[in-house]
Parts: structure tokens; sequence; C-alpha cells
């Protein structure tokens, strides 16, 4: 959550539905959790409503819900660098046209959450998986290719003075 709060939980989710498409669909924002608690304040399981609006990440780490949809072909994995509002740093992939600009890409998502696959903690490295990403939690996106071009366009800043 957006106060550093964890919450654990299960939620009902269609059979065929993955969660990123299942977060962007939530009428109003707000979703059931049943068996719910937050590990940090050791309290008993029950059932709470969640504005998805204060979600950060979500993932199922069971692995018995799929996080999004396959990619369409022609898509490749980028590795990239998360900067969340706060100050936490993920490592992760997106998958991304070839040539496509991470602006691009992000523009071109259609709810509040995106796909962040393979994710780890900067930190320590500590695995996370794929996860659910509120996208307005992002203050920095990174290309961490290689071969990552480090101009976009033909704009040139010049520095005043």
């Amino acid at each position: 959550m957006r106060d550093g709060t964890m919450v654990e939980g299960h939620i009902m989710i269609g059979e065929d539905q993955a969660l990123v498409p299942y977060l962007n669909g939530r009428r109003g924002g707000w979703m059931n959790v049943t068996r719910a608690h937050r590990p940090k304040l050791n309290e008993a399981p029950g059932h709470v409503i969640v504005q998805s609006e204060h979600i950060i990440l979500a993932t199922a780490p069971d692995h018995d819900v799929q996080i999004s949809t396959a990619p369409p072909s022609g898509i490749e994995e980028r590795n990239v660098e998360v900067v969340l509002i706060g100050g936490k740093t993920l490592h992760g992939f997106v998958s991304a046209a070839a040539q496509q600009r991470l602006s691009d890409y992000i523009s071109a998502q259609t709810g509040k959450f995106m796909w962040l696959q393979r994710a780890s903690l900067a930190a320590d490295g500590r695995a996370l998986g794929d996860l659910a990403l509120q996208m307005s939690a992002i203050e920095i996106l990174k290309d961490l290719r290689a071969n990552a071009p480090i101009e976009e366009g033909s704009s040139v800043m010049e520095p005043l003075g």
C-alpha cells in the first residue's frame, strides 16, 4: 500500500482472468480481500475491502493466478529499473517492441496497473516474481539495456548561461 502497509489475503478472480486486467477493471476502485491480515501487526485474518488506488504492487506468491496475458509476437523483454515514489527501487522486465521508447510503452498501457516481470528489490536482490505495479507509484523508469538510446528524438537541451 502507499503508506507502506502490507496486506496479505485472497481475492476472488475469474478462472481465466489475469491480475493486471482484474485490478484495472475494479469499478470505483474497491476490491474484497478475504482471509486478509497485515503481517507486521500480527492480526487475525478477516474480510476487508481495499481501495485499489492505494495498492503499489500486487502479486500471487503461490503462482495460482496469471499476472497478465502473454504479449503479442514481435515483443521483447526489456530490462528496466523502477524507482517508486518514496525511493524503493525494483529491477524487472517489461514487454515492449524492439525500438519502442519507454515513454511510448507507458503511454500505451490501458489501465492503472502494468505488468513487471521477474521483479526483484534492488537493495537486496530479493525476488518478488511477476507483479502488477501501480503506474502512478512510478517516479522513474530506466531502460537498463546495454544499447539503450541516451537520446530520444531530435530535441537538444543547451545549458543556460
